[in-house]
């Protein structure tokens, strides 16, 4: 996501869907010693299984979401809803996952079940530094702290 001027950013990869807007984020480039662009890894390739994520949610209620993904990444092959109520149109790309219930300040607990199915956009976080095999997680403030900003940059995106 790039920013033309202050406050207001745009991507420059966009359509519009009905009343919704879909953001198609662009992966940042970089340079490397010799001065040449290298393209980033795109971020649904740094996920995998046993990961845990942050989701981007438009509930009132909660910032973001958690998730541990238990599938790789795949896609639609058709309309699909998951046990969560979520509706999946077809040819989305999506991970599957358990979520997990805030139960405390940063604090998170896995639900067993339902299994969730989430469109790759969604993902605003790979923790790299979450030891996922155990059902309860503190958020460090600082990794919550980042997320809130991941968050606000795609709510001022939409």
């Amino acid at each position: 996501m790039h920013s033309i001027t202050g406050n207001y950013p745009y991507c420059e990869n966009q359509d519009f869907t009905g009343e919704s807007r879909r953001v198609i984020m662009i992966p940042e480039t970089v340079r490397s010693p010799d001065q040449s662009v290298v393209e980033a890894e795109p971020f649904k390739n740094l996920v995998s299984e046993g990961q845990v994520v942050a989701l981007f949610t438009d509930d009132e209620l909660c910032e973001y979401y958690l998730m541990k993904v238990t599938h790789p990444l795949s896609s639609s092959t058709k309309v699909t809803k998951d046990q969560w109520g979520a509706v999946i149109t077809q040819n989305t790309e999506v991970f599957t996952g358990l979520y997990d219930d805030k139960v405390g300040e940063n604090r998170y607990s896995l639900i067993r079940s339902p299994y969730a199915i989430v469109p790759v956009a969604s993902i605003l976080y790979i923790f790299a530094q979450i030891d996922s095999s155990k059902d309860t997680i503190k958020v460090p403030e600082y990794l919550h702290t980042s997320i809130l900003e991941c968050v606000n940059m795609s709510k001022d995106a939409r």
